[in-house]
């Protein structure tokens, strides 16, 4: 009697001590490490890395190759009878756990088709590791911090790619045997005829003539038959600083680096990205 006494104690006693949870919607959650605190409450987030594996263990996703976090919201209380899916999980985790949920292929694309070659009753694992939870005001502060970072990434990458675009045409300059006049931002240009007067502000409205080449290939990407009309402020960066310092009537050859060109997008189809550009432009009239 005793023994089967003790057995029950222990049983009860190893219940209690499981990690594991479960979900209001029944989901089991397996906890790997256990986090501390309170669980997530309605209205907050959850900071998260988070990665999906499919049955054969293929990733789908890991947020922390973006090196961006999943922020992820917790629903009001009322809305917790109509949640299928691993959404009834954001309830049961804390800051510092790591966990996963296995679900079916069923329930987690729900009325959406699903990819091919998979089963309706194929399990998909979401594995999470929480790294905070917190409220409107510090998600606001994790986008801030995440655009900061972002924009000193591009600058980074700009300021690379502006001594590429330098090298690369100052190579084709020597190599064609063409000199230039060096104006702001490094720009070159070619005088071919000087204008006289009076000469536009980036407030001015530009008619000109152009055409454009691919540096590096020579191809022609755009040319106008006619003059055209835009105002100065809605042209490329380069143009924007050039265009001040010709007089009307003023013809030059402008080598633009891609950096105040089209820059990593390009234009397409003509453009690709980050090409150097020549234009062959006239300065017809402008107005103010």
């Amino acid at each position: 009697m005793k023994i089967a006494q003790f057995a029950l104690l222990t049983l009860v006693i190893c219940s209690a001590c499981s990690k594991d949870r479960e979900a209001p919607n029944g989901l089991k959650v397996k906890v790997f490490k256990e986090g501390t605190g309170s669980f997530a409450a309605p209205g907050e987030f959850l900071v998260t890395r988070m990665i999906i594996k499919d049955g054969k263990d293929s990733v789908w996703r890991d947020t922390q190759l973006q090196d961006v976090p999943m922020i992820i919201p917790v629903g009001d209380s009322s809305a917790i009878a109509n949640e299928k899916g691993v959404e009834s999980a954001f309830r049961v985790m804390k800051k510092g756990d790591s966990l996963s949920i296995e679900i079916a292929a069923k329930i987690l694309f729900g009325e959406q088709p699903m990819p091919p070659n998979m089963k309706a009753d194929d399990k998909m694992t979401f594995i999470f590791s929480v790294k905070d939870i917190t409220d409107q005001q510090g998600v606001n502060v994790i986008q801030q911090g995440l655009q900061a970072k972002q924009f000193e990434k591009q600058q980074q990458l700009q300021e690379g790619q502006i001594v590429l675009d330098t090298l690369a045409i100052d190579s084709y300059l020597v190599t064609n045997k063409i000199t230039t006049i060096k104006g702001p931002s490094g720009l070159r240009y070619v005088i071919k005829r000087m204008g006289n007067g009076a000469k536009p502000s980036l407030s001015s409205v530009v008619f000109f003539k152009y055409r454009g080449t691919l540096m590096d290939t020579g191809v022609e990407f755009d040319q106008s038959q006619t003059p055209v009309e835009y105002p100065l402020a809605r042209l490329i960066q380069g143009w924007q600083i050039l265009f001040p310092l010709f007089p009307k009537g003023t013809s030059a050859t402008l080598y633009i680096p891609s950096s105040l060109g089209y820059g990593p997008t390009g234009y397409q189809p003509g453009i690709p990205p980050n090409a150097n550009l020549i234009f062959d432009v006239e300065l017809v009239d402008f107005k103010d």
